[in-house]
């Protein structure tokens, strides 16, 4: 019976994944302010107020998830999705769409930590938390190709317009709204329901500090892990408006995209295979192949830097598991949102600082 369960609650958050990601509008977000006028320069502006707003919420939207619980987090990160398509969708005007992307930005927040917490304890709760390994490579592949598949059909957000895509990412996030309320909450989080709201705040809040001072490994593994992490989307966000100036055909903008994010599924699959390399080592075998993948961009040349996509992408999901499997096994469950939730901490701060440089950078 409780395999059955677990079966479901995994389940829905595989669906949950795919449903998250397949917006073509949320794929393709660079290439419609492009195509509605706005600059390079705007576009790492506005990934930078992303990250500014994730930078503050970040954490506290762990907190609230260990505290409040995970599937409320994960129904916030949907209901934050839907407003942001509204606003993007309805609202002219550049500082609409900041607001628009202040929304993504708090989407992802309470969405990052919650769903592999919830996966993760529920696991534990019956000790078979050694296939935690199997469902991170399962939705990082699902990530992939479902975000693949809206990059792939990018051209289709240019052809329908912003409000159509937009009204289609509503939709979805009404969709996802369904199967996460048949989410079962984690006992660490039911078990504390008799203690007051205030209590819970302030202990896991006290918890998370503790452990991570007394941790400087796992300080160091967030901060490599991000870098790498940075390299890969700010690579992937720019190839949207660089590989048309290359002279491709419109048409081959979407699979050459798509082509690149199977990197990261490749990287997914070969992530189990990884666990002879310290991660340390590991960490400097996949910056040197994300950056070797980032120079391609310099090239002009649409192939060299679509395989420099696909390698960047690689290297980013490898990490990316093996990081967060070990991370998972080091932290207390009473706080695993909220100390998952740093690391997206740490890659908000990475992403402030590198993106307007990036918008910069491909401006040239």
């Amino acid at each position: 019976m409780f395999k059955d369960k677990i079966k479901n609650q995994l389940q829905r958050l595989y669906l949950s994944n795919f449903i998250s990601n397949i917006s073509i509008a949320g794929a393709a977000w660079v290439l419609l302010l492009v195509n509605d006028g706005y600059s390079l320069i705007q576009v790492g502006i506005a990934e930078t107020v992303f990250h500014a707003v994730s930078l503050s919420f970040e954490i506290p939207s762990g907190v609230i998830a260990d505290t409040i619980g995970r599937k409320k987090s994960l129904l916030m990160s949907s209901f934050a999705a839907l407003m942001s398509a509204v606003v993007r969708g309805f609202l002219p005007g550049f500082g609409f769409v900041l607001l628009s992307i202040a929304f993504s930005a708090l989407s992802y927040n309470f969405a990052s930590g919650s769903d592999s917490a919830l996966a993760y304890d529920s696991l534990l709760e019956e000790k078979r938390e050694n296939e935690y390994d199997r469902y991170i490579s399962n939705q990082t592949v699902i990530y992939r190709i479902s975000n693949g598949i809206a990059t792939l059909a990018a051209g289709l957000a240019v052809i329908l317009g912003n409000t159509k895509a937009q009204i289609i990412s509503m939709g979805l996030s009404l969709i996802n709204i369904l199967i996460l309320s048949g989410l079962k909450e984690n006992l660490v989080i039911t078990r504390k329901k008799n203690v007051s709201l205030s209590k819970r705040f302030k202990d896991t809040y006290q918890g998370a500090f503790r452990f991570l001072k007394g941790n400087t490994r796992v300080a160091g593994l967030i901060f490599r892990n991000a870098l790498v992490g940075a390299v890969d989307v700010l690579l992937l966000f720019f190839m949207q408006a660089k590989l048309p100036m290359t002279g491709i055909p419109e048409w081959s903008l979407g699979p050459l995209l798509f082509i690149m994010s199977l990197g990261g599924i490749l990287g997914a699959k070969l992530s189990s295979g990884s666990g002879r390399y310290s991660l340390k080592k590991l960490f400097f075998i996949c910056i040197t192949i994300a950056l070797s993948g980032l120079l391609t961009e310099f090239t002009g040349i649409w192939y060299l830097m679509t395989l420099g996509g696909f390698l960047t992408s690689f290297a980013d999901d490898l990490l990316q598991i093996r990081s967060d499997i070990e991370l998972n096994s080091m932290v207390p469950a009473e706080q695993r949102a909220t100390l998952i939730s740093v690391n997206s901490f740490c890659f908000s701060v990475v992403m402030i600082f590198m993106s307007p440089l990036a918008g910069w950078v491909f401006s040239l």
